[in-house]
């Protein structure tokens, strides 16, 4: 009698997110650079070691994801070699296929214990994929993929292991295994973030490649880009509005003299692409950058067997928000604070002159005059002081920190899986879905976090500052684990319960 075949078990999958590898350390100054943010590599090589570990005696496969922002083609420092002048000498080229090849190229010189972590899971016969981000959109280039294939190839030659190569993929929007999970990286869903054709592979090496890139560029990518990167090593990445003006106060209290410094500085760049992006121009990079986005789209909707479904996901995308019609809306409205403050100023000019000359007509004597106008100089001074308080202290409100939820509930609703994960916020996040299709336990949407530093100057969590987070999941179970390089082992995250998280989206 012949036994039957066990069958094979499904991959095992760690998803990790949000590294955001900048150009590492230089070996010829021996310093790292000063907008680098992940100081992490040896913890991940020891991270992917132990992986393969845990694999080996699990006797199970594994795909180790890189679920976007990897790497940070937006804070990053420009070529020094560039030829170029202007914003492009300050802020560096388009992000191109070209340029962001010679970025990654940098950053993964930088790394080397990164790149040796990865052959390492290759090496012991695991996948890995990487997926783009809103900070590296440009990985479903060909000239960025050929650059990590390289670094990853000559770590595997190393080892002996070429053919290991093979089991290296990139994917370009989002990984889908049907009646399980689906990943991607969720800056479609956040206002601030995302692209309105982010599917631009076939753009590269095309006339309007670099048009794309700068247009269709979100407005939190924008202010990275131009603003952020200038305040050198004490930058964060900060995701959200409500961190941004955290992190805005925190200039103020603290590096006043930095922040005017820079604002004077990059004013007349900041005017010049402001100006640049508002103007009205040719839309022919409107019509590729729409082709390509759609042709890619109709690929993979026929490639991945979800058809409509996928045409279905591509419209939650949120794109109001992109820099390239927030310019205008800046512009207007730098002019009408300006129009406005001008006539605040010339109405308390009146009111203070119609004041004063009402105090002179007074029959008082000339000391109650006096004290009569310091009193109106107090007066005005005060209400002026309480406005500039008022607009300091005042937390304006995040939008609800439900976008990526809802989009998560919505995605396993329409592709029926039980698992949903996103990384982009840098928040971890465990929250029940409703439950979709037949799937007994429920749904789950998972945020992964980040491993870097989250800049909560004024918020106090009980947990460490960094936190190596990711997803792990067997089968359809999953759980949010972090990395512990002091322990030698994984641990479950920190979460304290959350109404808020702690119940499904209506």
């Amino acid at each position: 009698m012949t036994t039957p075949a066990t069958p094979p078990l499904p991959r095992d999958l760690v998803v990790v997110s949000d590294l955001h590898l900048g150009r590492g350390r230089s070996p010829a100054t021996k310093r790292w650079h000063r907008l680098e943010t992940f100081l992490y590599d040896e913890d991940f090589r020891t991270f992917c070691a132990w992986l393969c570990r845990e694999q080996a005696a699990r006797a199970a496969p594994l795909a180790l994801v890189l679920n976007g922002d990897t790497f940070d083609f937006l804070r990053i420092e420009p070529d020094p070699g560039i030829d170029a002048r202007g914003p492009e000498r300050r802020f560096g080229p388009p992000p191109t296929g070209e340029a962001a090849a010679r970025m990654a190229a940098d950053i993964l010189a930088g790394h080397p214990a990164f790149v040796e972590g990865l052959a390492e899971v290759l090496a012991a016969g695991h996948q890995v994929v990487f997926l783009p981000g809103n900070h590296d959109i440009e990985v479903q280039l060909d000239p960025v993929q050929r650059e990590v294939w390289e670094a990853v190839g000559a770590r595997l030659a190393a080892r002996g292991a070429s053919g290991a190569l093979a089991r290296l993929r990139f994917e370009p929007w989002f990984l889908h295994e049907p009646g399980r999970i689906w990943i991607e990286h969720g800056c479609q869903y956040d206002p601030e973030n995302a692209f309105r054709f982010p599917l631009r592979r076939s753009l590269t090496g095309r006339p309007e490649e670099a048009e794309v890139a700068q247009r269709d560029l979100p407005l939190g990518n924008f202010f990275q880009k131009y603003l952020y990167n200038a305040f050198g090593h004490i930058t964060f990445i900060v995701p959200s509005s409500r961190a941004n003006y955290r992190y805005l106060r925190w200039m103020v209290a603290n590096r006043p003299r930095l922040l005017l410094r820079v604002g004077l500085s990059h004013a007349p760049f900041l005017l010049q692409v402001l100006r640049r992006l508002a103007r009205a121009a040719d839309l022919s990079w409107l019509e590729a950058a729409a082709s390509a986005h759609g042709a890619e789209l109709e690929r993979l909707a026929a490639a991945s067997g979800l058809g409509d479904r996928l045409l279905r996901i591509d419209e939650l995308k949120v794109t109001g928000a992109d820099a390239a019609r927030a310019a205008a809306g800046i512009l207007r409205q730098a002019a009408k604070l300006v129009v406005g403050t001008g006539f605040a100023t010339l109405l308390a000019l009146a009111v203070i002159a119609a004041a004063s000359a009402a105090i002179d007509s007074l029959q008082f004597g000339a000391g109650w005059k006096a004290l009569l106008s310091l009193a109106l100089y107090v007066l005005a001074g005060a209400g002026v002081a309480a406005g500039l308080v008022a607009a300091a202290l005042r937390m304006p409100s995040d939008e609800p920190p439900r976008p990526l939820q809802e989009a998560a509930r919505r995605i396993a609703e329409l592709i029926d899986v039980p698992l949903v994960t996103f990384g982009h916020t840098h928040e971890e996040v465990v929250s029940p879905l409703p439950r979709p299709g037949d799937f007994p336990g429920g749904g789950w949407y998972f945020n992964t976090g980040t491993w870097i530093a989250v800049f909560t100057d004024d918020v106090l969590m009980p947990r460490a500052r960094v936190q190596f987070t990711f997803l792990s999941v067997q089968g359809t179970e999953a759980e949010l684990m972090q990395w512990s390089p002091k322990h030698g082992r994984t641990l479950p995250v920190i979460l304290l319960e959350d109404d808020e998280w702690g119940r499904p989206a209506p």
